[in-house]
Formats: structure tokens, C-alpha cells, sequence
């Protein structure tokens, strides 16, 4: 890489909050004319990984650096090889070996084993023929409802920058919402968006979110949230300025659900827990997703669930927090917790303000969810 590509990288891994390791050269073994003595092939593995795993920031109108094709990915061969090893990207902040989480973008073990060999191995080429066909758009289904979000002017070159804006919907009478989603009209610029009900009573409810890696999300088939009439929608936009001042004008589409087929009980509900006390579960439920948050000061995050026969599990732990990667974690499966069960939340350092909010599978049992006057202990890992 040459030194005006190295200099190019830092400005665009700086915009993102990376900072490089000062012996980020000298610790390298990536040369652009190094001797192939690796097996694997960037037209087999290599593309199909960052197809998954890299794509969603990394294309040619989105929020880094293009890495879709093999000159892109070889030009920038040694910074990735860094971010790897540092583990800095892809940019995801839950630990492994807890609740399964849906559609992690995080290079798994042999991932990123395969593209550091590869990187090592001289980045070899491989065959054209073996190329996977480009994916194909999915725009899916128009929406039922089609809402414009006010303008918003994303300064440059500031790093992160959230918005809050409201939305009316418009409607008359209730209805039932089976998935809500952000559409975004500067890729390039937005990094996340959350979607709140504004239940009127000066609470909200998380109902959905936007992400470069999860772009839809709804709970599971048969479950919807209860939109009320005149209840307006927050939608919580997180920027990451570019070159310039720029406008943006995302929108927000809403999917309602066939009143008929809807059985019942499949009101989603939610529980905010926070780090000042736990939660306590009077009624059964099932965690399917969760939201965490917290201020800039935070470093680490978890949540841990004591069921009435005394089992503790860990929910989510996120070793290292990053407030300017808003995350929502789906689980791969719903968590089903009785009745009785407490819910703690802990931070680090224990001054943080933090929050996670949890969507259950039960309005009911959210409703019915106590607190606790006891403050949370603090986290028991260093």
C-alpha cells in the first residue's frame, strides 16, 4: 500500500472511530508482492465472507471504504488485516457463547482465520468462473404506509450525530403494526436508526430498527405492536458526517397486520431495565429482542436473568461498548423466562447511566413487571 493509500485509510478509520496502532506498518506481513503460499482463493471463500459479513458498509454508496471487489480488497489488504487482529470491525459489540444472536455481522473464529491466511498467503486470485452472481435487489412488498421524515442537515466530518424527530401517522382508530422500517436516502451517511411508539404518558416503546447489517426486523410471525390512534412515532437517526454538510431524507414505511388472522395474546410488550434496579417478571414471557443503551462514559454492559429456581443466566454481555454503533439484538430464538424471574442489568464503570430494553412476546407480562428498590451490583468481569 503506498503511503498516500495509508494516509487515506486513517482519515476514513479515524471518521469511524478506529484509531490504528502506531506500528501498524511495521507489524504487517501484507505486501502487495508477496509470493502466493496460501490455498485459499479470493473467488472462493474470501468474496462469499465479505459478501456477508463486509458488504452492508462497505459498498460503493455506503458507509466505508468499498471493499466489492478483489483490486478493492487487495488494495486495503494490510488495514483490514488490522482491523481484524484488533478485532475493531466488522463492528459488532455482544460477546459469543450467550443468547444467539440473529444475523451477527462478527467474523466468526475460522472467518477471520481464513482471511488472515489469505492476507499472509499473498491474496491469491483464483478462477473468475468461480465467482458467486451479485445479489440481487429485494425491494420486497410496497407498505401499507408510506411516512416522509423531516430533512435533516448531517454536518461534516462530525463523527457522530443523532437526531430525534416525530412523525404523526395519521390514523384514526388502532391498528396492529407488523413490522416498521426505515428507508434511508444517504446510505453513505447513516449508521443506524431506531423506531420508538410514543405511548403518551411520557414512556416509549421500541418497535423497530434500520442497521447496515439488519436493514428488516420484525418480531415473529403473529406477533405485532398495538399502534393507537394518533400515537406519534420517534425515530432516533445516527449519523456519521462526510466531506461536506449534507441533507438527508429518510423515510419510515409501516406494515399493518390482517386484523382477522391475529390471535389472541400477540401483543408485544417491553421491559426497561436499568442499571438502578432490577426487574421483576410477574407473569411468563419470551424475550425476542433487545435493545441496549447507554451514555459515552460506559465501557461494558450485562444482563443476567435469575429464574425462581435460582438459575442464572447471562442474556447479553458486551465487553467493550460502542455508542456510536447502535445496535438491536434479535435473538435467534425467543428466551422463554417464568414467572418470578428478576432481570438485572450492570455497567462498567458504576457511575454509567445505561439501559436495555427488552420486547417481549407478551404485553401482558410487560404490563405487570415490577422493579426492584435494590441497585444493581457491579459486573463481576475485569
Amino acid at each position: 500500500m503506498t503511503p498516500s493509500r495509508m494516509s487515506a485509510f486513517r482519515r476514513t478509520a479515524g471518521r469511524f472511530g478506529l484509531p490504528l496502532l502506531a506500528s501498524l506498518v511495521a507489524t504487517t506481513r501484507v505486501h502487495t508482492d508477496d509470493p502466493v503460499s496460501s490455498s485459499v482463493r479470493y473467488t472462493g471463500e474470501i468474496v462469499r465472507i465479505f459478501d456477508r459479513k463486509c458488504a452492508p458498509c462497505h459498498a460503493a454508496d455506503s458507509l466505508a471504504m468499498p471493499l466489492s471487489t478483489y483490486r478493492d480488497v487487495r488494495d486495503w489488504g494490510r488495514a483490514i488485516r488490522e482491523e481484524i487482529v484488533e478485532q475493531r470491525m466488522p463492528p459488532w459489540s455482544a460477546a459469543r457463547g450467550y443468547a444467539r444472536i440473529r444475523n451477527e455481522p462478527a467474523l466468526t473464529a475460522r472467518e477471520a482465520t481464513t482471511i488472515l491466511s489469505w492476507l499472509d498467503g499473498g491474496m491469491p486470485r483464483g478462477d473468475e468462473g468461480n465467482l458467486p452472481a451479485s445479489p440481487a435487489a429485494d425491494p420486497g412488498p410496497p407498505p401499507d404506509l408510506r411516512l416522509a421524515l423531516p430533512p435533516q442537515r448531517v454536518p461534516a466530518l462530525d463523527e457522530h450525530v443523532i437526531r430525534r424527530v416525530t412523525v404523526a401517522t395519521g390514523l384514526m382508530g388502532p391498528r396492529d403494526v407488523a413490522r416498521v422500517q426505515v428507508t434511508p436516502d444517504r446510505r453513505g451517511l447513516l449508521r443506524a436508526a431506531l423506531v420508538f411508539l410514543d405511548r403518551g404518558d411520557g414512556s416509549t416503546q421500541w418497535i423497530g430498527a434500520w442497521l447496515p447489517w439488519q436493514p428488516r426486523l420484525a418480531p415473529p410471525a403473529s406477533h405485532t405492536f398495538r399502534l393507537p390512534p394518533g400515537a406519534p412515532i420517534i425515530v432516533e437517526l445516527h449519523y456519521r458526517g462526510g466531506d461536506q454538510d449534507v441533507d438527508d431524507a429518510p423515510g419510515l414505511d409501516i406494515d399493518f397486520a390482517e386484523q382477522k388472522s391475529l390471535p389472541a395474546g400477540t401483543g408485544v410488550g417491553e421491559v426497561l431495565i436499568d442499571v438502578t434496579a432490577p426487574v421483576r417478571l410477574t407473569a411468563a414471557a419470551a424475550v425476542w429482542a433487545i435493545v441496549p443503551s447507554a451514555d459515552a462514559s460506559t465501557s461494558s454492559l450485562e444482563l443476567t436473568v435469575r429464574r425462581p429456581d435460582g438459575a442464572i443466566d447471562v442474556l447479553m454481555w458486551i465487553p467493550e461498548f460502542r455508542r456510536e454503533w447502535p445496535q438491536a439484538l434479535v435473538l435467534q430464538d425467543a428466551v422463554r423466562l417464568p414467572a418470578g424471574t428478576t432481570v438485572t442489568l450492570a455497567a462498567e464503570p458504576r457511575s454509567s447511566t445505561a439501559s436495555a430494553r427488552l420486547s417481549l412476546l407478551s404485553a401482558a407480562a410487560a404490563a405487570r413487571a415490577t422493579r426492584s428498590p435494590t441497585r444493581t451490583p457491579a459486573l463481576r468481569r475485569r
